[in-house]
């Protein structure tokens, strides 16, 4: 414990929170508008690694899913994906070899950064951008894939986006999971879990009442609109993880940002004790699984 303590604290030392400002699209009058874009999560290197480590990929399932979803309408080969809000590219490496070119986008160059280093794929690029302004041209992609991140977006300028973007039969999968789900002896520990997620409701966004409902309550953007659930994903975990994984939440940084880091610590040390006592275990760092379930919402661009 004191090594995630101790780390965590070297990680927000100097970390605070930023305001982006990305362009949307031209207003009515042919404008350029912009947005702000709160930015407290994504810009900070050392925090995309901590996503690396204690973030999960999204199932084979699931991707296998959305692909087939794409090759339903496009032709083969399948020409161009890209993957929004891509963050350090972990769900962007899972598409390359589904697609001759696939290209990630983030608002945050220490997130690309990290993308950039880990890629090992010819057919994966990574550009800077937006929701609100994709760096492809219009009519260009088969598939437009949001993992853990469309409840961050106004969704109207997104879909504007996205519809300029998309070619007609292509595909828009956003998917993502509601927290996760602690196993300990054939036990889940998901109550005990989402207690936790809302003890922290005031530093949660708005946006983020969308994984409650496993994104069901979207706005629909085209007709054909699929929503998919029973994809998971499970691994061998400890507490640790669990716990780094709660550090690396949105919400815990905010609260560390207002009221210190004796405070979130104490959150985390609390958090700890009742997963603990709920486990009825002794031990300090117990080993465990850590299942996340995730959901997917499918929308298809009429073909004319």
């Amino acid at each position: 414990m004191f090594y995630l303590r101790h780390r965590y604290k070297s990680l927000n030392a100097n970390f605070k929170l930023r305001t982006l400002v990305v362009q949307i699209g031209p207003n009515e009058k042919g404008i350029m508008a912009t947005k702000k874009v709160a930015d407290m999560v994504f810009a900070n290197s050392e925090l995309a690694k901590t996503y690396i480590e204690f973030r999960p990929s999204p199932p084979d399932s699931l991707i296998k899913k959305v692909i087939e979803s794409v090759r339903e309408k496009r032709p083969s080969p399948l020409q161009l994906c890209v993957d929004v809000g891509c963050g350090s590219g972990q769900s962007t490496e899972q598409l390359a070899t589904s697609f001759e070119n696939v290209i990630g986008v983030d608002v945050s160059p220490d997130q690309l950064e990290v993308a950039r280093s880990r890629n090992t794929f010819k057919n994966i690029s990574y550009r800077e951008g937006s929701a609100y302004s994709i760096p492809v041209d219009s009519s260009s992609v088969d598939l437009v894939s949001v993992c853990a991140a469309v409840h961050w977006f106004d969704m109207k300028p997104f879909y504007a986006e996205v519809d300029r973007v998309l070619q007609p039969g292509g595909i828009l999968a956003c998917y993502s999971y509601h927290g996760c789900s602690p196993v300990y002896q054939g036990q889940s520990f998901r109550k005990e879990f989402l207690e936790i997620w809302d003890r922290l409701n005031e530093y949660w966004s708005e946006g983020h009442n969308h994984l409650r409902t496993d994104y069901s309550e979207l706005p629909q953007l085209y007709s054909e609109d699929f929503l998919l659930r029973g994809f998971s994903v499970e691994q061998d975990v400890s507490l640790d993880t669990v716990i780094g994984y709660m550090w690396s939440w949105s919400a815990l940084t905010k609260k560390r940002q207002k009221e210190g880091d004796e405070a979130a610590d104490r959150f985390v040390q609390d958090c700890r004790d009742r997963l603990l006592s709920a486990m009825g275990t002794q031990e300090t760092n117990p080993p465990m699984k850590r299942r996340y379930d995730y959901f997917l919402r499918l929308w298809r661009k009429p073909v004319s």
